[in-house]
């Protein structure tokens, strides 16, 4: 008899399509209770196996039990249902292990506070043979973080976060732990002959491994938008996967199609960084010529796509960014040369687009660094740049409220009119925005100084731990700790003061050192008289004073007067202030519109009230 006739005889079909049927309803409705949580969620792995497990013993039970007529039990048929029940029981064991661990990750994850929702995307390696594709790589990167970050419901990290990782030795989870994500995205560009090859991966933050996803495609080497779109569709995919909820990308607003314009503006912005890297390290010969690299791109990007108004707008950001490395280097007129140039380059994108965000923001950052520069005797003409900065720096956010680095420029910038208020709205806004700003300690220590003085320490203290906890190696979140002493509502702590002060000396630069650290000891000469040692506070404070030398425009003094006018030394607060002034007239006693809370002890006193009458 034929294989046909006997799979017709032992009736085998009729046997599984009454199991696969059967089964098919008992896995709904295992389904089923596990939705109204009547049963744990490891039951429906566990009836899957032994589902199809099943599927085998029903065929060897068709085989030997089909034929019509009774069938004895053999040894073989005994031996191999036997195997089958072992194997599904141990690979329901497997399941429930493998289960249990990842039970356990995810507590420890969850209890780690990494959210899979908050994702980084790590800038993709470049896997040529001689680095010629570290633009595409981070063009993808750039261009994935960008969509992703328009997802409401995933906390993206800003380029400028993931950038310090861009080549370091560190662990994927200890990445993920400085970032604060659940999730990273980590990807590999090369080319294969005449294509691209891109491939992509989701990284469990908590742990550092790999999760079940890896996808990895093909491209023309020259179709550039083709792969920008297929990454962030695969990795959109990958973390709908990840977090079990859909995810629309919204369509992205491409500003040129012209794919030599695009490479040519990475291949810039890849400069840039590199040349702001080397102004970090001290290396301003280096910087100024990526820089001069870096132009030359754009100028030919520009000239590719002459519609496209992003390449002038970084030609001139570059340029501002060569102006301060030219002020550290070469001094201020050579700086407001190049100021000159970029507010001519940033008029040709503003001509193109008006209201173009970031095209605005360069021009009032231009304009506020030449504010800075302070080159000009014309009061008016100064006061006019400032307010015209303000404007350019307000209306930029106004159009795109994302932007953080216009509202860390407008934090500094409000300082300038000591509206402190608008300081701590602006600096709390970049905080907000993204947090991984470069100068994101310098915001930091102006939302812990703009509390301070407004008298807001629930404020201060709290800003002032945020910056000990992302950046404890500098100095002003060790001084932060020392001037909240002064504060009424601390209880000074002499131990505490001297050991901060201590701490800041070993922080602050060996040519700076002198000044500041009469300043810390003045601070803690204040927390020692808050402790009612009088005497012992008078003492401190006389012998920190700096020699003239050290501190030629006599700033101590009103850090000493301070000091004693929070210790309840009225009369020689009042005696130091009369000679600060006169050599500080432009001193202001107020914050945010009222007396700063330092001088309140003061208020009251004639000769007080005299000395602010004379500025």
């Amino acid at each position: 008899m034929g294989l046909l006739a006997q799979v017709r005889e032992r009736r085998l079909l009729a046997y599984m399509g009454a199991y696969v049927i059967t089964g098919f309803v008992a896995l709904e409705g295992v389904d089923q209770l596990i939705s109204y949580e009547i049963l744990p969620t490891i039951a429906y792995p566990i009836v899957l196996v032994w589902y199809l497990f099943g599927i085998l013993g029903s065929l060897l039970f068709a085989w030997y039990h089909g034929e019509k007529g009774r069938q004895e039990w053999t040894r073989g048929e005994v031996a191999m249902q036997g195997l089958l029940v072992v194997l599904a029981l141990a690979t329901s064991a497997l399941v429930v292990q493998r289960e249990r661990a990842s039970s356990d990750l995810a507590l420890a994850a969850a209890a780690s506070g990494l959210d899979a929702k908050s994702v980084a995307v790590l800038y993709f390696d470049d896997l040529s043979p001689g680095g010629d594709l570290a633009y595409l790589a981070d063009g993808l990167t750039e261009s994935l973080i960008d969509r992703l970050s328009r997802v409401r419901t995933l906390s993206v990290v800003s380029q400028a976060g993931v950038a310090p990782f861009r080549a370091t030795g560190l662990s994927r989870d200890s990445i993920a732990r400085i970032l604060d994500v659940g999730t990273l995205v980590v990807g590999t560009v090369e080319q294969q002959g005449d294509k691209l090859r891109v491939t992509t991966r989701l990284v469990d933050g908590f742990s550092g491994a790999d999760l079940d996803y890896r996808t990895s495609f093909e491209l023309p080497a020259d179709d550039i938008f083709a792969a920008q779109d297929t990454v962030a569709d695969r990795v959109s995919r990958g973390l709908r996967q990840r977090i079990g909820e859909e995810i629309e990308l919204r369509e992205r607003q491409r500003a040129t199609d012209v794919a030599d314009a695009w490479a040519l503006v990475q291949r810039a912005a890849r400069l840039q960084a590199d040349a702001d890297q080397a102004y970090f390290e001290g290396d301003f010969e280096g910087s100024l010529a990526r820089f001069q690299q870096a132009d030359e791109l754009l100028v030919s990007a520009a000239t590719a796509d002459p519609e496209w108004v992003e390449p002038r707008t970084l030609r001139a950001y570059n340029t501002f960014r060569r102006a301060r490395v030219t002020l550290s280097a070469e001094g201020p007129e050579a700086s407001d040369e190049l100021i000159s140039v970029g507010l001519e380059q940033i008029e040709e994108a503003l001509a193109l687009a008006p209201n173009d965000a970031q095209a605005l923001e360069t021009r009032g950052n231009l304009r506020y660094l030449r504010w800075l520069l302070d080159l000009s005797v014309d009061a008016e003409e100064m006061a006019q740049l400032l307010g015209d900065a303000r404007a350019d720096l307000e209306r930029a956010v106004e159009i795109d409220p994302t932007l953080a680095t216009a509202h860390s420029s407008l934090s500094h910038l409000y300082y300038q009119t000591n509206d402190l208020v608008q300081v701590v709205l602006a600096a709390r806004r970049a905080y907000e925005e993204d947090a991984f700003l470069r100068d994101a300690d310098l915001i930091l220590s102006r939302l812990f100084w703009g509390h301070y003085d407004l008298g807001q320490f629930a404020d201060a203290q709290q800003w002032c731990q945020e910056g000990q906890t992302r950046f404890p190696e500098v100095r002003e979140f060790a001084e932060c700790d020392l001037w909240l002493q002064l504060a009424p509502v601390v209880d000074p702590d002499i131990d505490a003061a001297w050991a901060a002060q201590a701490r800041l000396d070993s922080l602050t630069p060996e040519e700076l050192r002198p000044l500041y650290s009469s300043i810390a000891q003045m601070a803690v000469g204040g927390v020692i008289g808050r402790a009612g040692l009088a005497d012992s506070a008078d003492a401190v404070l006389v012998r920190a004073r700096p020699p003239s030398e050290v501190d030629p425009e006599q700033e101590t003094m009103g850090y000493e007067a301070a000091a004693r006018s929070v210790m309840g030394d009225v009369d020689g607060a009042i005696a130091l202030l009369q000679r600060y002034v006169a050599a500080n007239p432009q001193h202001s006693f107020e914050a945010g519109g009222d007396l700063h809370w330092w001088w309140r002890n003061l208020r009251d006193h004639p000769e007080f009230r005299a000395v602010m009458a004379t500025r």
